[in-house]
């Protein structure tokens, strides 16, 4: 897997055919321990096919479909290289199994389904009519249709054809370590570490919860500095008005940037900092709660980390409403983070500790099984007084069309949807899509950088019939 971010925008409603597409490579590609891709590592594409909305008259999902062909080495002039698109890192938008991407029906949202049945109730009234258009067109916003990935969007490619190439010596990543007096000074500290964190609950004695993976070497100051080059946001704290704002992200189908985490304690004490990074689905994110440790090396701050990341909306699971499952594979959250700030040039050492002790296979305070190596990744940061820019300038690409435009086009798809869905057959076939995806995905965590598996409604609608109506 590669894992990249795009250097410029790319869009459905403006880009074209054969327009160029390029990203950065912000994690090294190894081979049996050798570094064969460094980060900095160019990716070429191009793309390849455009579906547009436009006014929501023949269309009622857009697709955009990239084409990524040849690798170029920091320095190093491009070598062909076949790969497949296999996500977009914390996105909303869908990858289909031959790597095109298409955005969600947006008259799906739960905040659509919901007005259908508020407007069903209005319709006892004498103005039904006023009310059903001010429902649908006043109170009920829906999510942006046009698929947009702003310069910075994170995806994740998969190679589908060998390529030779040869392993990178020394690159910065591999040689930003600990010195031998170092890691023998720093033994005990480690050792000293709690192997986890845990959820206070108010009835009953608080619950293991996430694994601690990372350690950080360094100020208040230098990590703050560090998370922001590299994209993150530092997350809000729990309020009524933040539980409102979340409820409508969820609602409405968007993605809400420092949105709250769950409460977790180290030693009975809250975190001293959360951060965050997600792109356009509430219900996705990377995030890490940190703790500053009491005491100090070489007169250093110590903060320890425990990083997961949520892949979904859980529903009634250990006495919560609602929760977000996390990832099984924790370590590739670990990852993400040591080298998220390595390429920012945020992080002046890096090194993986082994910690036999740590469970390899457990459970966190909501259930979900949670698989490790049991390293903890080290890191001692640095200023970032120059941080690495993946673009010189603001994107500049249209998202869409004026507001005229774009307020027919939400009547139009409203209409639509109206005209296909508001019948019993619709209402039956959705409802018994639900409960057999219920029931398949009870036990099964969806796996984030794997190709995306054949659902009931792609199972049930012919793909040339997607682009006139989504059955999603």
């Amino acid at each position: 897997m590669l894992h990249v971010r795009l250097t410029g925008a790319v869009g459905s409603f403006a880009s074209r055919p054969g327009a160029p597409v390029t990203a950065v490579l912000i994690a090294p590609v190894k081979s049996g321990g050798d570094t064969v891709l460094p980060p900095g590592s160019v990716i070429y594409g191009h793309v390849k096919s455009v579906r547009r909305i436009g006014y929501g008259v023949i269309h009622e999902a857009a697709s955009l479909d990239l084409a990524f062909d040849s690798i170029a080495l920091p320095g190093g002039a491009p070598f062909p290289a076949t790969m497949r698109l296999v996500s977009v890192d914390t996105g909303r938008e869908e990858v289909t199994p031959a790597g095109t991407i298409r955005e969600g029906r947006s008259t799906s949202s739960w905040g659509n389904h919901v007005a259908g049945y508020i407007r069903a109730a209005m319709l006892l009234d004498v103005h039904a009519q006023i009310a059903e258009w001010a429902v649908k067109s006043v109170i009920t916003t829906v999510p942006e249709p046009e698929i947009y990935l702003p310069s910075g969007t994170e995806l994740t490619l998969g190679l589908s054809s060998s390529v030779r190439t040869l392993a990178v010596a020394r690159t910065d990543e591999d040689s930003r370590q600990l010195s031998e007096d170092e890691n023998e000074s720093l033994a005990p500290v480690i050792s000293d570490l709690p192997e986890r964190s845990f959820a206070p609950r108010r009835k009953s004695t608080e619950r293991p919860a996430d694994l601690i993976n990372l350690l950080f070497i360094g100020s208040r100051a230098q990590i703050a500095t560090a998370f922001t080059a590299a994209g993150w946001t530092e997350a809000r704290r729990g309020t009524f008005r933040s539980d409102i704002s979340s409820a409508f992200a969820i609602a409405f189908d968007r993605g809400d940037r420092g949105m709250p985490m769950s409460p977790m304690q180290i030693n009975g004490v809250d975190p001293d900092m959360t951060w965050e990074k997600g792109f356009n689905d509430v219900s996705k994110r990377h995030h890490i709660r940190l703790w500053k440790l009491a005491q100090t090396w070489h007169g250093q701050e110590l903060w320890v980390g425990a990083a997961t990341r949520d892949v979904e909306i859980g529903y009634l699971r250990s006495g919560k409403m609602m929760t977000h499952r996390v990832e099984e594979l924790v370590d590739h959250e670990r990852d993400k983070i040591a080298y998220d700030l390595t390429f920012a040039t945020c992080a002046d050492a890096l090194e993986w500790w082994d910690r036999p002790d740590v469970p390899r296979l457990t459970r966190n305070a909501t259930g979900d099984r949670m698989e490790t190596d049991g390293q903890l990744a080290v890191l001692r940061m640095n200023d970032c007084d120059n941080p690495r820019e993946i673009t010189a300038a603001h994107d500049t690409l249209p998202v869409h069309g004026k507001l005229w435009q774009r307020i027919l086009r939400r009547e139009i798809l409203n209409a639509r949807n109206e005209l296909l869905r508001a019948n019993i057959y619709w209402k039956a076939y959705e409802g018994a899509r639900c409960l057999v995806s219920a029931v398949q995905n009870r036990r099964r965590i969806p796996e984030p950088d794997a190709p995306q598996r054949p659902n009931l409604a792609s199972k049930l609608q012919p793909t040339g019939l997607t682009s006139v109506v989504s059955l999603r």
